[in-house]
């Protein structure tokens, strides 16, 4: 599941502060998937990768991500091809792929709907479920309207304003 660590600021709470605090953390298996969804979006879209080079690219573990590359296989995210030449590729184009669904597949259910009457929790536990319904409809929203190909576009800028700002 995600989980978001919270900033409080200087002395305000427990938690960590500073830029990394308020980052939304990702578990290891979604984060594993995007990394090698992402490489082979930057690939001849004809073309199949094999899982060991995608790990080394990545530098992630072969035998863990050969588990991803399967679960997005049959989430209908990756085709693979066995044999020579063979290996995994995007099923459609990254045009094609929300964000949002995406990390659904790899994360598992991101939103816990639990029925549980208001009337049974205190009104700061009410409080608590109100604020992380918010979080989890706004991090939907923001998923679901980004594709993989504007994923992308936002890496390629990334990587050109890191460029330039390394020759400063």
């Amino acid at each position: 599941m995600l989980s978001a660590p919270y900033d409080f600021g200087p002395n305000k709470g427990s938690g960590p502060s500073g830029p990394e605090a308020r980052r939304v953390k990702l578990s290891k298996r979604t984060e594993y998937g995007l990394r090698a969804v992402v490489q082979l979006a930057r690939l001849d879209p004809r073309s199949y990768v094999q899982s060991k080079d995608l790990a080394q690219q990545e530098n992630l573990p072969n035998k863990f991500l050969e588990s991803i590359l399967l679960a997005l296989r049959r989430g209908d995210f990756l085709e693979s091809k066995v044999g020579s030449g063979g290996g995994y590729r995007l099923s459609r184009p990254a045009k094609d792929i929300s964000v949002g669904d995406l990390i659904r597949r790899l994360e598992g259910r991101l939103t816990v709907k639990e029925p549980v009457p208001t009337s049974d929790l205190s009104p700061g536990e009410v409080a608590v479920r109100l604020i992380n319904e918010r979080l989890t409809d706004a991090t939907d929203v923001v998923l679901d309207a980004m594709t993989l190909e504007q994923l992308l576009d936002q890496i390629s800028r990334a990587g050109s304003l890191q460029q330039s700002m390394y020759y400063i």
